[in-house]
């Protein structure tokens, strides 16, 4: 097991391809922790983190409209028609 200081030890790691040449990449770790990662040029911000039964639901969006990114997620940012969720 890794000490508090020393990074837990990567097990697995999975890119997905996203619409406008976005890479969504789940990396997991021996600790049984995630990290997601947007490969994108645009910065990405968390716009809300939810508890819902069993699920931790995690919403980003891009961070170009600063407080109003919150919003970003009812309006398409892709070329697929999509709601954008």
């Amino acid at each position: 097991m890794a000490a508090a200081d020393e990074r837990p030890r990567e097990v697995g790691k999975r890119d997905l391809p996203l619409s406008g040449g976005r890479t969504l990449r789940v990396t997991e770790y021996a600790n049984g922790s995630i990290r997601i990662a947007v490969r994108t040029g645009s910065p990405y911000v968390i716009t809300s983190l939810e508890q819902i039964d069993n699920e931790a639901v995690l919403r980003i969006s891009p961070g170009r409209e600063g407080s109003n990114a919150h919003k970003n997620w009812v309006q398409d940012h892709g070329a697929d028609g999509g709601e954008g969720s």
